[in-house]
C-alpha cells in the first residue's frame, strides 16, 4: 500500500501541492483527476523520487519510508513510473528498450519470462521487436513505455497521462490493455484527462484542484457529484444547453449565446431610418451579417441601390473619402486612393 501524508511541494514561489494526503491500496486502481496545472504530475514525481517534497511530508510504501530515497532505489522497492511523453530510448530497438526495464536485481532473475509476457500482452511490440523506437507510432511507443515499466515486475505502476496525443482508436486500444493489467491484480495509480475511460478502470478516485484534494470517493460517487459532472464530465452543461437553446449557431464546439439561431431568428433592423426598406424595395439585400453577428454598418453584396421614386439623385461629392472593405473611413484623404 502507498500512503501519502501532508505532501507539499513548492517551485520557487509557486505552491504546486498543499498538504496532499491519500492512500493507494495494493491490487487496486487509484485514479487522480484534475485540470492542467492541478499538480497531478508533480504528485507522481514525488512518489517516484524525482521531486523532493517539503519537510514534514510522509511517503510510505509497504510500511517503509520513501522520503529522500533515490529514484532507482524506489524502483527496486517495487514502484515503476511511466512518465508523460514516454521517454523512450529512440535509437534502440523495441527489445532493447524492454530489457532496460529489467535492470534491477530482482527483475533480472525473471527477465526472459517477463519479456515473453510483455510480447504476449502487447502483440504489436512482438511484430516490431527489431524496430527502432523512434520509428513507431505514438500508440505503439506508449505501449512500449508501459511494457518497459512492467519489465521491472513492479508492485505498483504509476501512469502519467498515457493517452495524451493519441487518436480515439488508439486510446480505446490502450485502455483495453490497461484493463487487462488491472484485472490481473496489478496496483495502478493513474493520472489521466480521459475521465470517462478512467472511471471505468478506477476503484478509488481523488480529484486534485490547485494542489489540493477537493473530493474523494468511488467512481459512482464521483459521477453523481454535480460539481464534478459540470467541471470534468460536461454532463450538466450539455443538459442545460439542450433545455434552453433550440439551435444556436456554434463554432468549434463552443456555445455562443450571442449568435443568431440557424433556424428561424432574423437580424434586428436598425432603428434610425427607412433606408433599409428602400433598399429592399429596390432589390438590395442590406444589413449583411457574418458568423452569426448582426452588423448594421456592413455594405450589401448586391448592387448599389437606385434612388427611390420621386427622389433626386444626390450629386457626387468631390471631397467624399473612399471606403474600403465596407467600412467608412472619415480620415481618408479625398481622391488619394489611400
Amino acid at each position: 500500500m502507498l500512503r501519502l501524508e501532508n505532501i507539499s511541494v513548492w517551485y520557487g514561489k509557486h505552491e504546486a501541492l498543499h498538504n496532499v494526503s491519500l492512500e493507494a491500496p495494493a491490487g487496486r486502481t487509484t485514479v487522480i483527476l484534475g485540470a492542467n496545472g492541478a499538480g497531478k504530475t508533480t504528485l507522481l514525481k514525488v512518489v517516484g523520487g524525482l521531486v523532493k517534497p517539503r519537510p514534514g511530508s510522509k511517503i510510505e510504501f509497504d510500511g517503509k519510508s520513501l522520503v529522500n530515497v533515490a529514484p532507482h532505489d524506489i524502483v527496486a522497492h517495487g514502484i515503476a513510473l511511466v512518465p508523460e511523453g514516454r521517454r523512450l530510448f529512440p535509437d534502440m530497438t523495441v527489445i532493447d528498450n524492454l530489457r532496460l526495464g529489467a535492470y534491477t536485481e530482482h527483475a533480472r532473475a525473471g527477465e526472459e519470462h517477463q519479456l515473453e509476457r510483455m510480447l504476449t500482452l502487447f502483440p504489436r511490440l512482438a511484430e516490431r521487436r527489431d524496430q527502432l523506437a523512434r520509428t513507431m507510432s505514438g500508440g505503439e511507443q506508449q505501449m512500449l513505455a508501459i511494457g518497459r515499466a512492467l519489465m521491472s515486475n513492479p508492485k505498483m505502476l504509476l501512469l502519467d497521462e498515457p493517452s495524451l496525443g493519441l487518436s480515439p482508436r488508439l486510446v480505446k486500444e490502450l485502455f483495453s490493455v490497461l484493463r487487462k493489467i488491472t484485472q490481473g491484480g496489478q496496483a495502478v495509480v493513474l493520472v489521466e484527462q480521459n475521465v470517462h475511460q478512467s472511471l471505468r478502470l478506477a476503484d478509488r478516485v481523488h480529484v486534485l484542484e490547485n494542489g489540493r484534494i477537493v473530493r474523494s470517493g468511488s467512481p459512482s460517487e464521483i459521477e453523481e457529484d454535480k460539481v464534478i459532472q459540470q467541471a470534468y464530465l460536461g454532463l450538466e452543461s450539455e443538459r442545460t444547453m439542450s433545455a434552453t437553446v433550440e439551435s444556436p449557431v456554434t463554432g468549434g464546439g463552443f456555445y455562443n449565446p450571442a449568435a443568431r439561431s440557424a433556424k428561424s431568428q432574423q437580424p434586428m433592423a436598425p432603428k434610425a431610418s427607412a433606408a433599409p426598406a428602400r433598399q429592399a424595395a429596390n432589390g438590395v439585400v442590406s444589413n449583411a451579417s457574418s458568423g452569426g453577428f448582426y452588423n448594421p454598418y456592413s455594405r450589401s453584396v448586391g448592387e448599389k441601390s437606385a434612388p427611390a421614386r420621386g427622389e433626386t439623385p444626390a450629386a457626387p461629392r468631390a471631397d467624399k473619402p473612399k471606403d474600403s472593405g465596407g467600412f467608412y473611413n472619415p480620415a481618408a484623404r479625398p481622391g488619394s486612393g489611400h
